[in-house]
């Protein structure tokens, strides 16, 4: 099997130690609502691009936020000139995600800042840990990232900011069941463990995520990262990418963002018009690349196109050069 979430083994924990200027939640969805809370009551609205995961949406509307969309450039960044046509004024909030770990924002929130020096921007790191531990954007007020989205753990939500947050202590609720999901896929086939169980446990978990925004990262998933190899993590990523780049090439299949030789993809994104067909042959074959995003109702222009055509090819550290050859392999059927 190739994808789905993270096999966890508990035998891997080590001391944590906190970083600074960083603030610890349950979840990415969890850090974008604190970091929302703590810019109340002096900002309403946010803007945020019109291609991204619903659930960012989700967070705004709960967090009291009006949420509108500004179309991105071909560069799939934000444009002043965009922003100011689409009506952006200053003290607003706008929201950047950085797309797989592809991009370098700073030259954007610069130009923001210095248009609307009065502004809140916040980079979505999500997809781009890498972008968010060795790289500062000093134009960013605030940047986050999700440890479950690239790591072997169950939570955590990440927030790097100058400017004060809220501290919670309050324990999440979703952390056991993903945490459960995780050991028993470690061993599955093992002691009669069927894929449905622990399907249904991460399932069970995903579900409850919503209702914990104001949780914190768990014990358990704080001494699991601190235990993780994060350098042979970055190596594995790059060398399956790089693997899967080259041949994406040779079979002329262009990749949404350029794959740069030092970048650390979460995904390699493509579009193929044949994209349902291939994603159900890859399905039959145990390979389940996911899609960014389902639309999920909404009306976002962008957003529809790559929800009609875009799959994320998997590169993380689970996998091998094999693995890289079977997916190679299923695209070029």
């Amino acid at each position: 099997m190739i994808g789905g979430e993270f096999e966890i083994d508990i035998t891997k924990q080590r001391e944590f130690v906190p970083q600074p200027n960083t603030y610890y939640y349950a979840s990415g969805r969890a850090a974008l609502y604190q970091i929302l809370c703590s810019l109340k009551p002096s900002h309403k609205k946010i803007w945020m691009p019109d291609w991204l995961c619903h659930t960012m949406v989700e967070v705004a509307v709960k967090a009291g936020f009006e949420v509108l969309f500004y179309q991105l450039d071909n560069s799939f960044k934000a444009s002043i000139e965009v922003l100011e046509r689409q009506g952006f004024c200053d003290a607003e909030a706008v929201l950047m995600v950085n797309y797989f770990g592809l991009q370098d924002l700073t030259d954007s929130a610069k130009a923001i800042k210095d248009s609307f020096p009065n502004s809140v921007v916040i980079e979505d790191d999500v997809q781009a840990y890498w972008e968010f531990a060795e790289k500062d954007n000093p134009y960013a007020d605030y940047r986050f990232t999700s440890l479950r989205k690239t790591f072997a753990v169950p939570d955590g939500g990440l927030v790097k900011t100058n400017r004060p947050m809220p501290v919670v202590s309050a324990a999440n609720s979703f952390t056991q069941y993903k945490l459960d999901a995780g050991q028993m896929k470690l061993h599955r086939g093992e002691e009669g463990i069927q894929d449905e169980e622990y399907l249904a446990l991460f399932e069970k978990g995903e579900r409850k995520i919503d209702d914990n925004y104001n949780g914190c990262m768990s014990n358990e998933s704080k001494r699991l990262f601190a235990g993780t190899d994060i350098d042979q993590v970055k190596r594995q990523r790059q060398a399956n990418a790089a693997m899967l780049v080259k041949s994406l090439s040779e079979l002329g299949i262009r990749t949404v963002l350029p794959v740069n030789t030092y970048s650390v993809p979460l995904f390699i994104p493509i579009c193929l018009e044949n994209r349902d067909e291939v994603r159900r042959r890859m399905f039959r074959h145990e390979v389940f690349c996911p899609v960014h995003w389902p639309l999920e109702g909404m009306n976002v222009k962008t957003g529809a196109n790559m929800a009609a055509h875009e799959l994320s090819l998997i590169v993380d550290q689970r996998y091998t050069e094999k693995d890289m050859n079977l997916i190679v392999t299923l695209l070029n059927k």
